[in-house]
């Protein structure tokens, strides 16, 4: 069969979603990514060995990330999707963060690029679409050309806990006769091409999830598809001393490298985790890159700063990790039970994730205005001396290793691919 996989074009996403192409090229299946370019990561798309095709303008991911709606800012703004204090979702929170993503989805898919990638769709005629929670493209095209789309997951699954937010506040509010957003575009996408909305336009038929179950949301109208999480690093030689035996324990700090920032947090604090390390009798490799060690006017001498060091194969000697929250960085530290101290970002579910880990007990978090060195050093000192978070990090491991893999999910997604 023929699979277009579609995703939105930055590193992370890339690497999260091509596992599940090397799983169905090597079933013998013909794959694709297809969508908008962002000339800034062609070589992510070329490092997976699977084709690309791209479609429509340049995507301006700066552009993006600024986009305004009534004076506010989706990414940035007073209403963000990565709040996670329960007590912060009021009625005008939720309005406003589920009004400005469905702006942003409606933005990343002008109907100019809809007609092409239909267009090709119709030529190339694929049986199954895989695609990114971003890129909303993906399930009209799939809708357009009558075949299956199935969602998958690069870190928690924030579109659908607005979702169900907004759904339950208009449950709450009988009189608000006010169309959704959501279903307004979407209907008017999906007529353009003679076919109908129906709900599965919002989530997919299924969700593939390869992330640890605690991650996932309570009360989601969502049909996960639990998978093994596959790390996928940028492609490199691995320097020999990655696989030394740590003369003590080896603490990895990244702050991603998707943006090689913390969205919110200042570039003195990367001074703030590296002095709150210094005092440790631990060896700490620093994956930064010039502009963040910036601020830093000495790095200690505990710390090998490194522009970028293979995570998974890193992680496999670390006693922890310290980082941004990420979804990748957290699949990888889980695969290779590390215990995880998070500093959480503000772009996306990098707190909600934090939060989970605490609960679940493999991990600790340090929010952003609380970074000092004593608050660092403290919460890296309990995940080095309390034995709980090291023994609950190796249960996680465990459960995730036992999760079918993508290739046991093949003869699922085949018999999806002929529901049509």
């Amino acid at each position: 069969m023929r699979v277009m996989l579609m995703v939105f074009p930055t590193r992370t996403h890339v690497y999260s979603m091509a596992p599940v192409g090397w799983a169905l090229a090597a079933a013998g299946h013909e794959v694709r990514f297809v969508g908008q370019r962002n000339p800034r990561e062609v070589a992510s798309f070329a490092e997976t060995g699977l084709d690309a095709m791209w479609f429509g303008g340049d995507l301006d991911i700066a552009r993006h990330r600024r986009l305004q709606v009534d004076g506010d800012n989706a990414m940035q703004g007073g209403f963000r999707i990565s709040e996670s204090r329960p007590e912060r979702y009021t009625e005008e929170y939720v309005r406003n963060v589920y009004e400005h993503w469905v702006d942003v989805f409606r933005w990343t898919t002008p109907d100019p690029l809809l007609d092409e990638l239909v267009r090709f769709a119709r030529h190339w005629r694929p049986d199954l679409v895989v695609w990114d929670p971003m890129i909303y493209a993906a399930p009209i095209v799939a809708r357009a050309v009558g075949v299956p789309h199935l969602r998958m997951m690069y870190a928690a699954d924030q579109t659908a806990r607005i979702a169900a937010q907004y759904r339950d506040l208009r449950a709450s509010r009988p009189d608000d006769r006010s169309p959704d957003p959501f279903v307004e575009w979407m209907t008017a996408a999906v007529g353009r091409f003679g076919a109908d909305y129906d709900e599965t336009l919002r989530h997919g038929v299924k969700t593939i999830d390869c992330h640890p179950s605690y991650l996932r949301y309570d009360g989601v109208d969502v049909d996960y598809v639990p998978a093994r999480f596959v790390p996928q690093n940028k492609p490199m030689a691995i320097p020999r001393w990655v696989l030394d035996e740590p003369e003590r324990p080896r603490v990895m700090l990244t702050l991603g490298v998707s943006n090689r920032q913390v969205i919110g947090i200042e570039e003195t604090s990367v001074a703030d985790l590296l002095n709150g390390l210094a005092g440790l009798d631990v060896e700490v490799v620093a994956n930064l890159d010039a502009n963040q060690l910036a601020s830093v006017g000495k790095v200690p001498d505990n710390v090998r700063a490194v522009d970028f060091v293979p995570m998974n194969e890193l992680l496999a000697g670390c006693s922890a990790i310290v980082h941004q929250g990420g979804g990748a960085t957290i699949g990888n530290a889980v695969v290779n039970g590390v215990p995880q101290l998070v500093i959480p970002g503000t772009t996306w579910s990098e707190r909600v994730s934090a939060v989970a880990q605490v609960k679940r007990g493999n991990g600790l978090l340090v929010d952003l205005e609380d970074v000092t060195p004593d608050s660092v050093r403290a919460g890296l000192q309990r995940l080095l001396e309390e034995p709980s978070f090291r023994d609950c990090a190796a249960e996680v491991r465990d459960e995730m290793l036992a999760t079918p893999t993508l290739d046991d999910l093949v003869p699922e997604l085949e018999r999806i691919a002929r529901w049509r």
